[in-house]
C-alpha cells in the first residue's frame, strides 16, 4: 500500500506522464491490473487516448473506471443485486406525489408546489442532502438550534418532504447518490482490489462519498496515484481559504495526505511537472506565461508581442459570433489548421449556442453543440400536455396550444376508417340543431355555400383553416369549459355572419373525440396512475403521434437545411423517450389514486427532466460547450465568447432553497453542504485557469457591448486580470478588424453593406467605393443561383413608396355604385384613405374578443342612458318633475335590464365585469341627474332617442350625388334630439353621448375628421322641415355630452347646493351654440354670466365670443352646406379609388393613433415616399372666412412632409 501525488499546473503533462506510466507498467507486469479512474465524462476519451498510445493499441489490464462504473463492476462481480436505480426523471415524480401527499405538513413549501421549477429545486436540494450524507434525522436534530425561524421552517418541511421521499422509495428504489454508499459498504469484499493499482485522474475535488472510497483505495489496494492540478511554486500541504486560486487542490491534497497518514500508508515522494514552458506551450510563450500568472497576482507583465493571445469586442452576441466564424475560415484556408483544432466554449451556451449555431450553418462550418436539449419544447410533449389541461377545465390557451402543434390532423386515408359509432350518433342526433346554423351560413353567400358542400375532411391544410375559424369563434363567444365545447354551436357573431356552423360542428367534435376516453379515465371510478397512464398511451395510439413524428424525421432529413439534421434525430427519439416515462410513472407510482391537477403536474415534473442529446456526426467538427462541463482535447485554438460580467463568472442556475446565510448557518452546527454563491464564484476561477489554459496555439477572448435586446453590458473582471498581465494589448472590434471575402456568405454580406452605404453616402463616397461594390454586384447578378435574390436586395435596398390608386374600376368593384355607409366611414377616409380602404374596401376587421373594452363601456351607457329617456317619455312623466328618489329608482331598473341583455352574460363573467356593471349604475345616475338638470334649466323637450336616419327617408342630407350614376348613401343615429316650438320657429337642439373625451373641434370640422354632428343637424332640420312646413326650423346647437363622474374641490363654505353646481358645470356640454340671444335663453334660462349647461359666457347683454362656442343661423347654414360639399369630394374620390397612405397629423394627434391597421400598412417615416398629411393650425374665424367665401377655390389647407 502506498500513496503518490503527480503535482504540476496546467498543461504541465500531469495526465500524459500518468498514461505513459500505466502503459509501460502494464506491458512490463501484464499480471497486474490497473484501474484508472475518472469522471464520468472523461471515461470514453480517456480510453480511446490510452489505446491510442498503447504501442499494440490495445489494453488487457488497464480499466478505465469511473466511481459509478467500478460500482456496478464491483456488484456483479459480488453478486450484489441492488434495487432499482431511481433517475432524475423518477426522482422527480416521486417528490411531487410525496410533496403532494404531506401538504397539510407543510408550513412554507405548501403554496409553492404549482410553482415552476419548484419541483426542480426541491429535487436538487434532496440530491444534495444524500450527496453530502445528510439524513432527515440530521435535520430534525438541528432545527432547534436554528437562530432564524424562517430557516426553522425550511428545515421542517425539508425533514417531511425527504422522510416522506425515503419511506415511499424503501426496499423498492435507490437514488443515484445512494450507489456510492452501498459501494462503501461493498468495496473491501472485492478480492481484485488487493492487488491492483489505482489510478485518480481528472478530479479538481471529492464529494464526501468519494473521499471514503478513496479512503478504502489507500486501505485495500497496492497503491493509489493521484494527479492534481497545481501550481509546481506552491505549497500543496498547506490548506488555503477558499479565494486562493488552488485552494481545491490544496484540500484535496492535504485530505487524501491525512487520510494515508491514518492509517499507516507509506507516502512516495510526489511527482513534480515544473518544465518551462510546458509541454503544451512549446510554440506558445504568452499562453505559457498566462498560464503561470492568471489569478497569481504576482505584479508580473508580459513584454514581448501577444499573438497568441487576442481580444475582441462584439457589437453585441450576434457580432462575436460572426468574428468567431471569420477566424475558423481564416485557419482552415490560411493556416492549415482542421474544425476539429478549434473549440468555442461559453457562460452561458443557451444563449450563445443558439447564435453560434445559426452562423455556424450559415457558414457551412461543421460543429457539435455539447449540450442536450429538453423536450418540453418539442410539439409531441406540448400536445400531450394540452390534451391534459383541455380534458380538465377546455381553457381556451389549452385548446390552441393543442391544435397548433402541427400533430393534429388525419394521416392520408385514416378519416373514414377514424369515423367511430359514438361519433356517428352524436352527428345524428346534431343535425337538427345544425340545420338552422346551416340556413343562416346558405343564405349568407357563396362562400358559405362551398363550405358547406365540402365538410371537413381531416387533412392538415384543412385542419390549419379550421382552426383559425375555431379560434376567431371560441374568442368573440367567448366559450370556455368541456360542457360549451360538448354542445352544439348555433350562435353567430358580428363579422362571423358567413361561418359554416355545421362544419365547425363537425370539426368541434372531431377534435373531442380522442380527447374522451381520456377524460373518462379521469372520471372513472378508483382512477389510478396506471389506468390514466394506458388510456393516455392510448390516446397517442389513436393520434398516430409515432407515424407523424417519422414523417417528420423524414421530411427533416430530406429538406436537409442546417439544423435539420438534429431536429431530425430529436423527433426520432422523444416518441421512445416519452413511453419510457410512461412505463417508469407506472413502475413507480401506478397504484397511486388519479386526480387531473396532480395527474398533469407530476407528469410535468418527469418532463422536465427528460432531455436528447446529439451524438457528433463527424470527427473534423468545432466544439461548441460550456465552461465546466465540456471536456477539450488537443485543442489549439480556443474562442472563448460572452466574456460579460453575469455570465463569467457564470451564475448558479435556478437558485436554491437553502440561501448561502442558510448554508453559514448549518456549517456553524457542523451541517457541511455545497459551496455559498459567493464561495462558488471563488472555485469558478481554477474552472476558469483550467479552461484558458486549454489552447496550445492560441487563446480567443471575446465579449459584446450590447445584449441581444440593445442594453449595455460590461466586460468580466475576467477582462480586467488579462489586460493586467498582458498591459500592451488592444482590443479589437468590427472597425479594426478586416473582413475578407473568403466565402459566398462573406461576399452576400459585403453587398448587403455596400447597398446600404449607397443608401447612406454621398456622391463622393459612392464614386470611390463604386468600382469594388460593381464588380461584386456582377459577379452575383450574373450568376443565375443568386440573380433573383440580388434583384430583392435592390428592391428593398432602394425602396420608395409612390402613390398608386386602386384605378375607378377596381373601386367600382368593391364599393358599386351606390357607396354606402355611416358619417364616420367619411370621416375615416378623410383621416386616412388607405386605413378606409383595409376597413370598408378589403373589410378587414379586428378580432372579435369576449370581454369587456372602452367601446363596450360606451354601448352600456347609451343604452342605459338611451332606456332611461325611453321609459321617462312613455310613461309620460316630465324631466322636471322627477325626484331624486324615482330618479335612482328608473336608472336602477333600466341599467340591470341592459347589462342582462348585454353580451350575453358578459357582466357577470368575471368580478371585474360585475364591478363595472355597478359603476354603469354610478354614472349613469350621475348623467340622468345632469341631464335632467339641463332640461330643467330650459324650454327644449327631449323628443327623439336613438332617431334613425337614411337614404331611405329620401333626406337631402342623406343622398349625395356624386356623378350621373353614382350616389352617396348615408344613415346615421342621433343619440337624442330636443326641439323647442314657438309660433313661428322650432328649434332643433343635437345631443351625441361620449363616454371618451371627443370635444368638438371647428378645425377638425373643416378637415373633414369632425362631420358627424352638422350631418344630424342636418338631417334633423330636413326632417322637422317635413314636419312643420309652416314654421321656420332653426339650429339651436349641435353637442357632445361627456359621459362621466367628476370629482367636486370642495372648498370652505359650501353647501351640497354649491358642489352640485360645481359638478354641473363639468359636465357642461361642448359643441356650437347659434348665437342668437332668445336661442340661447331657450337653452339656458338661468344664465347670467356663464352658463352651467351650454359653452356660452354673457357680458352686459351681450355675448362674450372669446369666451363662448357660437355661430350666427347664416354661419349654420354655411357649416351644412360646407360639410356637404366635403362629402361629395369624399365620396367622388373613393370611388376614383384613392388609397393614398397620408394620414393626417394635427398638432401631437396623427391618424396612426390607435389605428389597428399600423401592422399592415408599413407606414413608416423613416422610408422614403412615406410622411404625414400636415394640418395647418387654423383660428376660428379663418375658418368662418373661409366658409364664407363664396365662389372662392376651395382648398383643403394640407402640406405635405418634405
Amino acid at each position: 500500500m502506498a500513496l503518490q501525488f503527480i503535482l504540476g499546473g496546467a498543461g504541465s503533462g500531469k495526465t500524459r506522464m500518468l498514461y505513459d506510466r500505466v502503459i509501460k507498467e502494464s506491458m512490463e507486469h501484464p499480471e497486474q491490473k490497473y484501474l484508472v479512474v475518472v469522471p464520468e465524462q472523461f471515461t470514453m476519451q480517456t480510453q480511446k487516448e490510452i489505446i491510442r498510445l498503447h504501442p499494440r493499441h490495445g489494453i488487457m489490464n488497464i480499466d478505465i473506471l469511473s466511481f459509478k462504473r467500478l460500482a456496478y463492476r464491483v456488484f456483479e462481480d459480488l453478486g450484489v443485486r441492488i434495487p432499482v436505480v431511481l433517475d432524475d426523471m423518477g426522482k422527480s415524480m416521486v417528490l411531487r406525489k410525496v410533496a403532494g401527499l404531506k401538504r397539510g405538513k407543510l408550513s412554507l413549501y405548501s403554496g409553492h408546489l404549482e410553482q415552476t421549477g419548484f419541483i426542480g429545486q426541491l429535487k436538487s436540494q434532496i440530491s444534495e442532502l444524500y450527496q453530502y450524507g445528510i439524513t432527515p434525522d440530521m435535520l430534525r436534530d438541528v432545527r432547534g438550534e436554528a437562530d432564524s425561524p424562517l430557516l426553522a421552517q425550511k428545515l421542517e418541511d425539508l425533514e417531511v418532504i425527504y422522510s416522506g421521499f425515503r419511506e415511499y422509495i424503501e426496499s423498492h428504489y435507490i437514488t443515484a447518490e445512494e450507489i456510492l454508499d452501498i459501494l462503501c459498504r461493498e468495496l473491501p469484499k472485492w478480492e481484485p482490489l488487493k492487488d491492483s493499482i489505482i489510478l485518480l485522474d481528472g478530479y479538481t475535488g471529492f464529494t464526501p462519498v468519494q473521499y471514503r472510497l478513496v479512503e478504502l483505495f489507500l486501505m485495500h489496494a497496492r497503491e493509489v496515484v493521484c494527479t492534481v492540478t497545481i501550481d509546481s511554486r506552491e505549497n500543496a500541504y498547506k490548506e488555503s481559504s477558499i479565494q486562493h486560486l488552488f485552494y481545491m487542490s490544496r484540500h484535496t491534497v492535504c485530505r487524501v495526505a491525512s487520510m494515508a497518514k491514518q492509517h499507516g500508508i507509506p507516502k512516495k515522494e510526489d511527482i513534480i511537472c515544473s518544465r518551462r514552458p510546458a509541454w503544451r506551450y512549446d510554440e506558445s510563450p504568452e499562453l505559457d506565461f498566462l498560464e503561470q500568472n492568471l489569478y497569481r497576482y504576482s505584479g508580473r507583465t508580459w513584454e514581448g508581442k501577444e499573438e497568441r493571445i487576442q481580444v475582441y469586442k462584439g457589437r453585441n452576441p450576434a457580432g462575436e459570433a460572426a468574428y468567431v466564424c471569420s477566424r475558423i475560415e481564416q485557419m482552415i484556408k490560411e493556416e492549415g489548421m482542421r474544425y476539429r483544432d478549434a473549440a468555442v466554449i461559453t457562460g452561458d451556451l443557451p444563449s450563445y449556442g443558439r447564435e453560434l449555431a445559426h452562423q455556424f450553418d450559415e457558414a457551412g462550418i461543421p460543429y457539435f453543440l455539447d449540450d442536450k436539449k429538453s423536450i418540453l419544447e418539442n410539439p409531441m410533449v406540448e400536445l400531450i400536455r394540452a390534451a391534459l389541461e383541455m380534458v380538465k377545465d377546455f381553457s381556451y390557451e389549452s385548446a390552441f396550444r393543442y391544435l397548433k402543434t402541427g400533430l393534429v390532423y388525419e394521416k392520408a386515408g385514416s378519416t373514414e376508417e377514424r369515423a367511430s359509432a359514438d361519433t356517428k350518433e352524436r352527428a345524428s342526433a346534431d343535425t337538427e340543431e345544425w340545420a338552422s346554423a346551416d340556413t343562416a351560413a346558405d343564405t349568407s353567400g357563396d362562400a358559405g355555400e362551398a363550405d358547406a358542400g365540402s365538410g371537413f375532411d381531416g387533412s392538415r391544410e384543412h385542419v390549419e383553416q379550421m382552426t383559425d375559424r375555431l379560434e376567431n369563434y371560441v374568442r368573440a363567444l367567448g366559450i370556455r369549459g368541456w360542457k360549451r365545447w360538448d354542445s352544439c354551436w348555433a350562435r353567430q357573431y358580428r363579422g362571423g355572419e358567413k361561418l359554416n356552423l355545421k362544419e365547425l360542428n363537425q370539426y368541434r367534435m372531431w377534435i373531442l373525440e380522442p380527447l374522451r376516453p381520456l377524460r373518462e379515465a379521469f372520471k372513472a371510478e378508483g382512477a389510478t396512475i396506471a389506468s390514466v397512464t394506458a388510456a393516455l398511451r392510448q390516446f397517442l395510439e389513436h393520434m398516430e403521434l409515432r407515424e407523424k413524428l417519422e414523417e417528420y424525421r423524414d421530411f427533416f432529413l430530406e429538406r436537409g437545411e442546417p439544423g435539420d439534421e438534429n431536429l431530425a434525430r430529436e423527433y426520432g427519439q422523444v416518441y421512445d423517450r416519452v413511453l419510457e416515462l410512461f412505463e417508469r410513472l407506472e413502475g413507480l407510482l401506478g397504484a397511486e389514486k388519479a386526480d387531473m391537477k396532480n395527474y398533469i403536474q407530476i407528469l410535468d415534473a418527469g418532463f422536465q427532466e427528460i432531455q436528447v442529446g446529439v451524438i457528433p456526426a463527424t470527427v473534423d467538427q468545432v466544439m461548441v460547450g460550456d465552461i465546466t462541463r465540456s471536456r477539450l482535447e488537443a485543442v489549439k485554438v480556443l474562442f472563448f465568447v460572452g466574456v460579460n460580467e453575469g455570465t463569467v463568472p457564470q451564475r448558479k442556475n435556478g437558485g436554491s432553497l437553502l440561501s448561502d446565510r442558510d448554508r453559514a448557518a448549518l456549517r456553524k452546527m457542523d451541517i457541511e453542504l455545497a459551496p455559498t454563491v459567493k464561495e462558488d464564484g471563488c472555485i469558478q476561477k481554477f474552472y476558469l485557469y483550467l479552461m484558458m489554459s486549454k489552447p496550445s496555439r492560441q487563446l480567443v477572448l471575446t465579449y459584446a457591448g450590447l445584449t441581444p435586446d440593445g442594453k449595455s453590458q460590461r466586460p468580466s473582471n475576467l477582462m480586467g486580470e488579462v489586460g493586467k498581465l498582458f498591459p500592451g494589448m488592444k482590443t479589437l472590434d468590427e472597425h479594426s478588424v478586416e473582413w475578407p471575402v473568403r466565402t459566398g456568405r462573406d461576399a452576400r454580406e459585403l453587398l448587403i453593406q455596400g447597398l446600404r452605404g449607397m443608401q447612406e453616402q454621398g456622391e463622393d463616397d459612392r464614386e470611390r467605393e463604386e468600382a469594388a461594390f460593381m464588380q461584386l454586384f456582377q459577379h452575383f447578378y450574373t450568376s443565375a443561383e443568386h440573380r433573383d435574390k440580388v434583384r430583392q436586395l435592390v428592391d428593398a435596398a432602394f425602396y420608395s413608396y409612390e402613390e398608386r390608386g386602386i384605378g375607378r374600376a377596381a373601386a367600382r368593384a368593391l364599393y358599386g355604385r351606390e357607396l354606402q355607409g355611416s358619417v364616420t366611414r367619411l370621416e375615416q377616409f378623410a383621416s386616412c384613405a388607405y386605413a378606409h380602404f383595409l376597413r370598408y374596401g378589403l373589410e378587414l376587421m379586428e378580432r372579435q374578443e369576449y370581454e369587456l373594452e372602452a367601446v363596450d363601456m360606451g354601448n352600456l351607457f347609451h343604452q342605459s342612458i338611451d332606456r332611461c329617456f325611453a321609459s321617462m317619455k312613455d310613461r309620460g312623466q316630465d324631466w322636471r318633475e322627477l325626484t331624486e328618489e324615482g330618479r335612482k329608482s328608473l336608472v336602477k331598473e333600466c341599467v340591470t335590464q341592459v347589462t342582462e341583455e348585454y353580451g350575453n352574460t358578459i357582466m357577470s363573467s368575471s368580478a371585474r365585469n360585475a364591478y363595472l356593471a355597478g359603476r354603469v349604475e354610478r354614472i349613469t345616475d350621475r348623467t340622468i341627474w345632469a341631464l335632467a338638470e339641463q332640461v330643467k334649466k330650459g324650454d327644449f323637450e327631449p323628443v327623439g332617442f336613438e332617431v334613425s336616419f337614411s337614404a331611405i327617408d329620401n333626406l337631402k342630407a342623406m343622398r349625395i350625388g356624386l356623378s350621373e350614376d353614382e350616389e352617396l348613401q348615408l344613415r346615421g343615429r342621433i343619440d337624442r334630439m330636443d326641439l323647442c316650438r314657438d309660433e313661428d320657429h322650432v328649434y332643433v337642439k343635437i345631443i351625441d353621448y361620449k363616454s371618451g373625451t371627443t370635444s368638438f373641434d371647428l378645425a377638425a370640422l373643416f378637415y373633414g375628421l369632425q362631420l358627424q354632428l352638422v350631418v344630424y343637424m342636418d338631417a334633423a332640420v330636413e326632417m322637422e322641415e317635413r314636419r312643420h312646413p309652416d314654421k321656420e326650423v332653426v339650429p339651436a346647437g349641435i353637442f357632445y355630452y361627456h359621459i362621466g363622474d367628476p370629482i367636486a374641490d370642495k372648498q370652505e363654505g359650501m353647501d351640497e347646493r354649491d358642489i352640485e353646481k360645481q359638478i354641473l358645470k363639468q359636465l357642461r356640454m361642448n359643441g356650437l351654440v347659434n348665437s342668437e340671444l332668445d336661442i340661447i335663453r331657450h337653452l339656458d334660462r338661468e344664465i347670467e354670466k356663464e352658463s352651467d349647461v351650454i359653452p356660452v359666457a354673457i357680458k352686459d347683454g351681450y355675448v362674450q365670443e372669446s369666451r363662448s362656442s357660437v355661430a350666427s343661423t347664416r354661419r349654420f347654414q354655411d357649416l351644412r352646406r360646407f360639410v356637404n360639399r366635403r362629402l361629395r369630394e369624399a365620396g367622388q374620390d373613393i370611388l376614383m379609388g384613392n388609397v393614398d397612405l397620408k394620414p393626417y397629423k394635427q398638432g401631437n394627434r396623427t391618424a396612426c393613433d390607435y389605428c389597428p391597421y399600423h401592422a399592415v400598412c408599413g407606414f413608416d417615416t423613416k422610408t422614403a415616399g412615406y410622411g404625414y398629411r400636415k394640418l395647418k393650425g387654423l383660428k376660428p374665424e379663418e375658418i368662418w372666412a373661409e366658409l364664407e367665401s363664396e365662389g372662392d377655390e376651395e382648398t383643403d389647407g394640407s402640406e405635405l412632409d418634405q
